[in-house]
This record gives C-alpha cells, sequence and structure tokens, in this order.
C-alpha cells in the first residue's frame, strides 16, 4: 500500500535511486538537477530560469501527465497538474541540503479517487545531480 501511495503521490505532484546515479555534493541554492523521490524511481529534470520552474520527467513509472511551468518564490514552487480527470495544485517546498517536500494543496474534482488518497500526503525528493539533463 505504502508504494502505490508514494508513486500515486509522485505521479500527482509532478503531473509530478538509480543506481545509475551517484549522489554527490549538491548545490542546493537552485532547482536544477535531478530529483528523485524517496523509495521510488519516479525522477524529474528540473529547470528554472528565471522565477519559472520547468519540470520534465526522467523515469515517470508509466504515468502520462501534463504539468505547467512552476513559479518559484524563494525555495518554494508552485505547479499544477493534471493526470487522468484530476487537476492539482502542488506546493514544492526545498531545503537547503538537497531535500524537497511536495504536496497536493488543491486538487479537482475532490471527488475523484486520486485527490482522496492524496489528502494530507507528501512526497519527498532528494536532489540527486547539480546538472540537468538537457534534451
Amino acid at each position: 500500500m505504502r508504494a502505490l501511495w508514494t508513486t500515486s503521490l509522485a505521479s500527482l505532484a509532478f503531473f509530478a535511486s538509480f543506481n545509475a546515479f551517484a549522489q554527490e555534493d549538491v548545490t542546493t541554492s537552485s532547482w536544477e538537477g535531478l530529483w528523485i523521490a524517496d523509495g521510488s524511481n519516479f525522477t524529474l529534470n528540473l529547470r528554472q530560469q528565471d522565477n519559472q520552474l520547468h519540470v520534465q520527467a526522467v523515469e515517470s513509472l508509466g504515468f502520462v501527465w501534463k504539468n505547467s511551468v512552476g513559479i518559484i518564490n524563494g525555495d518554494t514552487a508552485t505547479i499544477m497538474v493534471q493526470y487522468q480527470g484530476v487537476t492539482a495544485s502542488i506546493l514544492v517546498r526545498k531545503d537547503n541540503i538537497g531535500k524537497a517536500i511536495a504536496r497536493p494543496v488543491n486538487c479537482r474534482p475532490d471527488y475523484h479517487i486520486l485527490c482522496a488518497m492524496v489528502q494530507n500526503q507528501q512526497a519527498v525528493f532528494t536532489k540527486v545531480t547539480q546538472t540537468a539533463r538537457r534534451n
């Protein structure tokens, strides 16, 4: 159940540990880089441009979702995500040691099973590389 919960929240979070990525000392002043959901292979590439946060799935665990460009305000960012008929507003707060916590602050329609599952939940992401992959 916990794996399903983490997977569901991660998919909502960025609608949104690889052994191949060596964890390194990261500069945490930037959002840029690869971020992995703790306890999962769900991996995102974040790119920062001024106060905008661009999110790209690297490993989405098969989930197909769409997200808006996020808005950065210091150590927090807000991203709109759409997944399987759900639209969610996700708040992400990063700390200064390469961790970020994502949680839904709004999920519609509220009667949808995904909204019910992620209510009062959060996903923890760890920054695994300093340099973002560019496609």
